[in-house]
């Protein structure tokens, strides 16, 4: 086992540190992957007007042999709406925000927040809700807020990060604006 941070090994003697388990991503790769990944969004949401991609999850991030990530698959995607409320229960359940599960007005932070379980799989490298039905995961989601376990071993600012991504209330959530400058000052 090593620790998620190699660098941080001298500092933590004798500190009780968790471990990450082996295979888990250099933190510097996750960030590499999130900054990417952060970029393409901030593009798609900067436009007049903007993009909503609709459909946001780990399949849909590309890599190159460097690790830079690019977005794919706009089939879902749709020009933010000026005059109407954008409603309809499309993506894919493990990642959609509770807003797009039941069929509420969304906007931007429904992007975000499927960036946020993205965040988390880049640090735990699982499936989201592996083992649950797409229903039993909207209901969970829905009825009892549930989200992905945040290992004890993840560093607490990108913790906090993932848990502000992931917030009930779309506007609470970070803009990717935000999320990249924070992505940017983590060490």
């Amino acid at each position: 086992r090593q620790f998620y941070d190699p660098n941080a090994a001298k500092e933590a003697a004798g500190a009780n540190i968790p471990f990450a388990p082996s295979g888990t991503w250099p933190f510097a790769l996750v960030k590499r992957v999130a900054c990417g990944g952060c970029r393409g969004m901030i593009y798609l949401h900067g436009g007049n007007p903007p993009v909503l991609h609709r459909d946001l999850k780990s399949a849909n991030l590309l890599l190159d042999d460097s690790y830079t990530a690019k977005i794919a698959d706009f089939g879902l995607s749709r020009i933010k709406a000026t005059e109407r409320s954008m409603t309809g229960n499309c993506g894919t359940v493990q990642w959609m925000s509770p807003e797009c599960l039941a069929s509420s007005d969304y906007a931007e932070p429904a992007d975000v927040y499927s960036f946020g379980i993205i965040l988390w799989e880049l640090l735990s490298r699982e499936c989201p809700f592996e083992g649950q039905t797409p229903i039993q995961c909207a209901l969970g989601v829905l009825n009892n807020d549930a989200r992905p376990p945040i290992p004890d071993w993840c560093p607490p600012a990108f913790a906090s990060l993932i848990r502000r991504c992931v917030t009930r209330k779309p506007a609470e959530r970070p803009t990717f604006e935000q999320i990249l400058e924070e992505l940017d000052q983590m060490k």
